[in-house]
């Protein structure tokens, strides 16, 4: 069987776990830009730092999710950010859901904030949907069948970008530390001096769109969970990208440091960029 035979394969076996992936992220987005006015903060759940915040719209969000997702496949496993799950490598089959990235974006009023249901078969991400609530843009792949935006293939920039002439997303560390602060800010300074600029738009999903759309040329992060990076993986890849941890090794979507989640992550859109932004993220701790 060829590449092509198995990827399209793929493709047809997740059709209606794509289709839920969109129609869940579509409802789920016009929750929030509704649920939006007075949302006030409840808690503060799993306590990294006072800013990990939790929203009665990220818990009501979640809840509608998971309720319909566990109505459609019932024997399927699901790992959100709210809820944190332990992950088992023997799953099969494994939702993986953000239902609001950004959330301290979306108490304050930013519009840059992300719903990202995101489908794992044995593993590897095979389908994933975003809604970009602010503007109702939702994104969504298969694996083997491209990116598209509302249904249309999503247009990427050529392959002929250089890190010097792009723009250039980054996430910062969880901990909050002066060491990891120096550590992280030292390395930004020198993507910013290699790259035309730097972008922080504090929503992973978000940046993940933007990639996507070949708006930026690469995103990278030294920490971060796999609810925040499942659907902009499989986006980069289906668009013909690269995404590596930062040794440029594939990074371990469930890989857990202690007793928490955490994966260095390098999404870029084409060789060229990924080799230079590695040269210098590699020998970041």
């Amino acid at each position: 069987m060829s590449a092509t035979t198995s990827l399209t394969m793929a493709a047809r076996d997740h059709s209606e776990e794509t289709a839920a992936a969109i129609r869940m992220a579509r409802e789920v987005g016009a929750y929030l830009r509704g649920a939006r006015r007075g949302n006030a903060l409840v808690k503060q759940p799993h306590g990294e730092t006072y800013l990990d915040v939790t929203t009665r719209a990220d818990l009501e969000a979640e809840r509608m999710a998971i309720d319909a997702l566990s109505r459609a496949f019932p024997h399927d496993h699901i790992l959100s950010e709210e809820t944190r799950v332990e992950y088992s490598p023997e799953w099969e089959r494994t939702w993986i859901i953000d239902p609001l990235d950004g959330t301290t974006n979306y108490v304050k009023g930013l519009d840059t904030y992300a719903v990202s249901i995101a489908f794992a078969f044995r593993g590897r991400v095979v389908a994933a949907a975003v809604c970009l609530p602010a503007t109702g843009d939702v994104y969504h792949a298969a694996c083997g069948r491209g990116v598209f935006r509302n249904e249309h293939p999503l247009p990427f920039a050529g392959p002929d970008d250089t890190l010097a002439q792009s723009l250039v997303s980054v996430g910062f560390p969880h901990t909050r530390t002066r060491d990891v602060a120096t550590r992280a800010f030292n390395l930004y300074k020198d993507l910013w001096l290699a790259s035309s600029d730097l972008r922080r738009s504090a929503s992973a999903v978000f940046d993940g769109c933007l990639l996507a759309s070949g708006v930026t040329g690469a995103y990278l992060t030294p920490d971060i969970k796999p609810w925040d990076i499942a659907a902009s993986s499989l986006f980069i890849e289906e668009q013909g990208g690269i995404a590596t941890d930062f040794s440029g090794q594939p990074f371990n979507l469930f890989r857990r440091v202690g007793d928490r989640f955490s994966t260095s992550a390098l999404l870029a859109k084409n060789t060229t960029i990924h080799a230079a932004t590695l040269g210098i993220v590699a020998g970041y701790p």
